[in-house]
């Protein structure tokens, strides 16, 4: 196994990071800690990617491997922390964060990285980053977590339901989404999850929202305000639960919601059985 080794230039800069608790530079920092130019700051750079002591993760930024993951060459093991550099502004979202907060427990293979810019970078990694590109006005509903010592951004719990029931296919598909409801309905903030519905702005996403936690809890338990604030009026068109593409426009239809039963309960309750 290759064990990293550091020059004397090379040494200075990680040391220098490591002494400031710092473990992310952009090349003119590195420049600036080694001394040097910045054409030989892209060379020392290269070096330190090649050694593993460094990582890029977007064109001139770099994330550092630090000396306690010990003298091996070996790539940092935890892919959100590189997941949380990869982008600003960011949050985790979809499967990834549904997992983070314990609503979805089949662990993932693609982390889903949700912000408001064009991404074109590819890191090398053993993870799968999907970068999910939202409106800035739509870009709210997150908040930090620590982990293992790393201050992550991550959707909160009301946001992650309703991105994964928005779009199913990031999130398990619908047995998933109906696992994320059941488990997280019992620690619903229902003034905020009202909230982002109104700045949302979309009427069938209520709908069905409103549904699926009735089918996977006791309908009681969802509060009688809420409710009555956001389940159907005879104006409001009928929508199908699951996506068309995937399950047709045919099934039951449920007056209260307006919601047309078109996932199987083979399907939909798979993972979960109301209680």
């Amino acid at each position: 196994m290759k064990t990293r080794s550091l020059s004397p230039t090379e040494s200075r800069i990680v040391l220098s990071l490591e002494a400031d608790g710092r473990d992310e530079l952009t090349l003119d920092e590195l420049g600036r800690r080694a001394g040097v130019r910045r054409g030989f700051a892209r060379k020392l750079a290269h070096g330190l990617v090649a050694k593993e002591w460094l990582e890029r993760v977007a064109p001139g930024r770099y994330l550092l491997n630090p000396s306690r993951h010990g003298p091996d060459a070996i790539p940092d093991a935890d892919p959100l922390r590189l997941g949380a550099r990869l982008v600003r502004p960011y949050y985790l979202g979809y499967g990834t964060a549904a997992e983070l907060r314990g609503l979805r427990l089949q662990p993932g293979q693609v982390y889903y990285v949700v912000t408001t810019r064009r991404i074109a970078t590819h890191p090398k990694h053993v993870a799968q980053f999907r970068f999910v590109r939202t409106p800035p006005a739509r870009f709210f509903g997150w908040a930090t977590l620590t982990r293992r010592g790393e201050r992550i951004s991550v959707s909160d719990l009301e946001r992650t339901l309703l991105d994964c029931l928005k779009r199913p296919d990031l999130a398990g598909g619908m047995g998933g989404v109906a696992q994320i409801a059941a488990r997280g309905a019992p620690r619903l903030d229902w003034a905020r999850l009202s909230g982002h519905l109104e700045r949302l702005g979309e009427r069938s996403l209520s709908l069905r929202l409103g549904y699926l936690l009735e089918t996977v809890s006791r309908p009681s338990s969802l509060p009688a305000a809420w409710v009555r604030r956001w389940r159907a009026n005879p104006r409001d068109p009928w929508t199908p639960l699951g996506p068309p593409r995937s399950f047709g426009r045919r099934g039951v239809h449920d007056r209260r919601w307006h919601v047309v039963r078109n996932v199987p309960d083979s399907v939909l309750l798979a993972e979960v059985r109301p209680a």
